[in-house]
Parts: structure tokens; C-alpha cells; sequence
């Protein structure tokens, strides 16, 4: 009468791998469908280093476009205000160039968020004249002349994305960004000559080149493809290895021959 209990016994111990495994580990629901589980969060980069460079003008750059401002803004504006789509200095150091790593939105934040990004409004004529920000982010509109101006942002079809008038010497007003990455085009209404640009990206890895040309951008280590833009030029891209504590080297160079 004890034969089956015996028989049982003796297989399971002979067959351990036959045992009931451990149940996995639960995963968290979503808030939308407590069925569905949640994606685990990107992993935390192991290591930083910093890519840095200087980004050049090769030749002899045009001069800059000047449009006759009007006789109501000449105290504040002079006679002619100058185009600053290409902010050349010396020995060609190239200014507000945008650069940004391309597979930037798949890895881990960036451990400096980028400061608010403002646009003033001096001598009829916006500073700076490119910017660099989070899409989705908030704009900071300063107005530091003595007159009206207005600030109209496009974004793709719609062709006011928001239109800031701004009457008062010294205010600053703040408007959200579109939330889908690109380029937003910046014009004033009441002076035409007046325009800039803000690119935008959903992450946080994008600076500027400064007057002298130089830009630094801190990355997780790793291989990156960096993302050079300018208005007036062809985008170009770079790959570089960053080991971490590590500081490469990226020089650029455009041809003014490639100036659109």
C-alpha cells in the first residue's frame, strides 16, 4: 500500500531539474493598462568624457547683407542694421554653429541640463541669432530696445506658432516650443529685417560654437555621431570614441565656397 508514495519519492530525487521553479519577478504596470508592463528605464551611463573642438571658415567670407532700417528707429537702430546669418571672426572662426549627437534621444540624460534659452532684442536685431534648445521647452523673449517689436515663431504649416507683441523697453515674456524636434524660424513684423533661428531636440546633448569658434559637449562614453548645422551650409557629421575622463579633439572646417 506504500508503493506509489516510495515510487514518487524516488523519482523526484533522482530528477531535481523537474522541480517547480520560482515564480518571476512581478513588473510594474502602466498607468494607462495596468496589464501592460512598463519598459525599464535607460541604464545610467558608466562613464563621461567631453568632445571640444573649434569649427572654422576656410577663405575669404562675404561681406554682410545691410538693409536700410526706418527713419521712426534710426536714433536706436543706426541707418543700417546687418545680417548675422554668418558671424565670422578671426583667423574664420565660425559662430553659432548647432552641435548635437545624433542618437542622443537613446541615451541617458545628460547630467547638465542646457540653461533657458533667452532671445533679446538689441539695436533691431536679434541676440543671439541662433539658438539651441529643448523641444517642448520655453523660450525667454526679451525686449532691449525702446520700441515695439514683435517675436512670430513658425513651426512647419503653421506659419505662427506663437506672435509676441512686445511694446515695453526691458520685458521679457516666456512661450512654449513645439514638442516635436526641428527648426523654428524667428521674424519680427514691424522690422522685416529682423530674424533668427532656434533648433531644437528632444534631448538634452546640443551647443553652440562661441565667437571664437569653439564648442564643448560632455557625452557618456562611448561612440557618438556628431551633428554639425548652420543655416547657411551643409550639415555635416562626425564619428568619435569617447573613453570615459577622456577629451577629444573634433575640428571642422567649412569651404566659403559652400555657403548657400
Amino acid at each position: 500500500m506504500f508503493r506509489p508514495l516510495l515510487l514518487c519519492s524516488f523519482l523526484l530525487a533522482l530528477a531535481p531539474g523537474c522541480r517547480e521553479s520560482a515564480p518571476p519577478p512581478p513588473v510594474a504596470p502602466s498607468a494607462g493598462n495596468p496589464d501592460t508592463p512598463v519598459a525599464s528605464p535607460a541604464p545610467a551611463a558608466t562613464g563621461w568624457g567631453t568632445v571640444e573642438g573649434r569649427i572654422r571658415l576656410s577663405g575669404t567670407p562675404p561681406p554682410p547683407a545691410r538693409s536700410p532700417t526706418s527713419g521712426t528707429v534710426v536714433s536706436v537702430c543706426g541707418e543700417q542694421a546687418e545680417d548675422r546669418s554668418l558671424v565670422v571672426g578671426g583667423e574664420g572662426s565660425l559662430a553659432y554653429v548647432v552641435v548635437s549627437l545624433k542618437e542622443g534621444a537613446s541615451l541617458p540624460a545628460s547630467r547638465q541640463s542646457p540653461p533657458e534659452p533667452v532671445l533679446d532684442q538689441k539695436r533691431c536685431l536679434y541676440d543671439p541669432p541662433v539658438l539651441a534648445a529643448r523641444a517642448g521647452g520655453t523660450l525667454a523673449l526679451r525686449n532691449s530696445d525702446p520700441l515695439v517689436h514683435n517675436v512670430r515663431a513658425a513651426s512647419g504649416a503653421n506659419r505662427a506658432f506663437f506672435n509676441v507683441a512686445m511694446p515695453l523697453e526691458g520685458m521679457t515674456v516666456r512661450r512654449p516650443l513645439p514638442a516635436a524636434p526641428g527648426a523654428v524660424p524667428i521674424r519680427c513684423d514691424v522690422h522685416p529685417w529682423m530674424h533668427a533661428m532656434v533648433r531644437t531636440f528632444d534631448h538634452g546633448y546640443f551647443t553652440t560654437s562661441g565667437a571664437d569658434g569653439h564648442f564643448r559637449l560632455e557625452v557618456p562614453e562611448g561612440a557618438h555621431t556628431l551633428v554639425f548645422w548652420h543655416e547657411r551650409l551643409p550639415e555635416l557629421a562626425r564619428t568619435v570614441n569617447v573613453k570615459n575622463g577622456e577629451t577629444v579633439q573634433v575640428d571642422l572646417e567649412w569651404a566659403v565656397d559652400q555657403l548657400k
